[in-house]
């Protein structure tokens, strides 16, 4: 099996096409074809089924991508420890409180496998975060779906919605916390940019209630610092670490009792050519955070 016939397959599965592929690679489609068929011949199996729309991956196709994509990145590093010489840079862009709650102890984890590949964070507000994965400004991107129809994505883990009371506050009691009570109440908020303070006003308007937004900031430490003031009720995100207060959460709930929450995942833009640490670093990512969607 040749590296070549692994890079050539991987093309064709990104590129979603044997002409885009071929061009990536700067190789005739021919030959490209040939790659692919001699890779075929060599496993038994078929890896890939053409269609008017592109390629369809099989299932033993499916099988040999995550392998192939590891193999190469082996090697990649293998070639960079040996010359001395760092092999890739791998650029995520992500909101600060995603970096503290989601990244931190993987990278712990990953960076000291992988010597010879940086990791480069920019830290941005969610609209940015987005912006920045289409526009090529990184390779990765931590956001919450929806997202465009040319973006894959892995899950990270499901984010709830929570209301942080203040001490002696007549709500402060524990269980869940319907926003219906938020009626008229003073609340700070992460702003209209977040996915938590949208949600949070769907709800509210579809409750027909209106919370006093007497306080909007990016930085949830802030708002729980706030709220510990006695300022009023936060409405944060639990992927904001809280824990260094006494502050009660309690989870928000619509006016039928259903909690507000959304999904986080890592995405990439599908058909790009990334480097294949890239593709391992995502689905390292998602592998690493498994435990917090099965909590």
């Amino acid at each position: 099996m040749e590296l070549e016939d692994l890079t050539a397959y991987i093309a064709v599965v990104e590129h979603n096409g044997f002409r885009r592929a071929a061009e990536a690679l700067y190789v005739s489609q021919p030959s490209l074809t040939r790659r692919i068929a001699r890779l075929e011949q060599e496993l038994g199996v078929l890896l890939l089924e053409r269609s008017r729309h592109g390629v369809k991956v099989t299932t033993q196709g499916d099988a040999l991508l995550s392998t192939a994509r590891r193999v190469l990145a082996t090697v990649e590093e293998a070639r960079a420890v040996t010359s001395g010489a760092w092999s890739h840079t791998i650029v995520v862009a992500c909101t600060p409180t995603a970096v503290s709650t989601y990244l931190t102890d993987f990278l712990a984890d990953w960076i000291p496998r992988h010597r010879s590949t940086r990791v480069r964070l920019i830290e941005d507000t969610p609209i940015r975060t987005r912006q920045r994965l289409m526009d090529h400004e990184c390779d990765a991107a931590i956001a919450s779906p929806p997202m465009p129809r040319e973006v894959d994505s892995l899950p990270i883990t499901r984010v709830e919605v929570g209301a942080l009371i203040p001490s002696g506050h007549r709500l402060n009691e524990p269980g869940p916390l319907r926003v219906t009570e938020l009626d008229r109440e003073p609340v700070l908020v992460t702003g209209e940019q977040f996915r938590t303070s949208k949600l949070l006003r769907s709800a509210c308007q579809m409750a027909g209630v209106q919370p006093e937004v007497i306080f909007e900031c990016s930085a949830g430490q802030t708002i729980a610092a706030l709220v510990a003031a006695g300022v009023g009720i936060g409405v944060l995100s639990d992927a904001v670490d809280s824990r260094s207060s006494d502050l009660l959460t309690r989870p928000l709930c619509d006016a039928d009792g259903r909690r507000l929450a959304f999904d986080l995942a890592i995405n990439w833009v599908r058909g790009r050519t990334l480097h294949p640490m890239v593709h391992e670093f995502v689905h390292d990512l998602s592998a690493f955070t498994r435990q917090l969607r099965e909590s």
